[in-house]
């Protein structure tokens, strides 16, 4: 065994596997979380690739993600196997789970479960995987769109950022109350809050119109993604 785990530089278990199957339901559980993350990302990729939304497709082919009788479909196909794969797994951890209560050893049953079922949920996952690969490498981003969604809003979305500078000079409470006013203004009167806020006299006695251009302005509103994103790919590239 010894030879064996150093041939595939894996480390020596302390215990047989014949009582011990916790190492092979952690194998399941971890390959069902890594499962669990891809499928959030197929799912977002499928919602952003719809016609509503349209902020980003999956990498286009000849042949791929097309339909049969609609030459303008474009289907997210690699989401599809993705999504699919993780409602597969979860059973398929619950049954390694289940197999753990084994009597004596090599109990009748329980790891006679495991044959099948751990080949699967790696088999599964690997294809999982692929398919998230070859998505996110080929991941289209239409930003045009993007801007032109969160201009749906009519500077709705930054109304807290017009608020918290406010708040700097008259206080919180007024603060809201002065930009609450305006989004309703802006809703009912189906107007920009854009144009609201600058013909506020209440705002512009604090803020000018470059001012509020900055604060409504989506790009300068991040907060700390950038610091998480590298953050991230540092980890993973330690």
């Amino acid at each position: 065994m010894a030879a064996l785990a150093k041939e595939l530089e894996l480390a020596l278990p302390e215990l047989p596997w014949h009582t011990q199957r916790d190492r092979f339901a952690e194998m399941a559980t971890t390959l069902g979380l890594i499962v669990g993350t891809l499928g959030k990302i197929a799912r977002d990729v499928s919602l952003l690739m719809q016609t509503e939304v349209g902020e980003a497709a999956e990498p286009a082919a000849p042949g791929r993600g097309g339909s049969s009788t609609m030459p303008h479909k474009r289907n997210p196909v690699a989401s599809a196997v993705v999504l699919s794969a993780a409602l597969r797994v979860p059973p398929l951890v619950a049954t390694m789970l289940a197999a753990m209560v084994q009597e004596h050893e090599r109990g009748l049953g329980g790891w006679h479960a495991e044959w099948q079922t751990l080949p699967e949920i790696c088999t599964v996952a690997a294809g999982a995987l692929a398919n998230t690969v070859a998505m996110i490498e080929g991941l289209q981003i239409d930003s045009s769109r993007m801007a032109a969604n969160l201009d749906l809003t009519r500077g709705l979305i930054m109304a807290e950022a017009v608020s918290i500078e406010l708040a700097k000079y008259i206080g919180r409470r007024a603060a809201h109350a002065l930009v609450e006013r305006a989004c309703e203004r802006c809703v009912s009167g189906n107007k920009p809050l854009r144009e609201l806020l600058a013909a506020d006299a209440e705002v512009t006695a604090h803020l000018s119109v470059a001012a509020i251009d900055l604060l409504l302005d989506p790009r300068r509103y991040l907060g700390h993604a950038q610091a998480f994103v590298e953050r991230a790919l540092a980890a993973s590239r330690a």
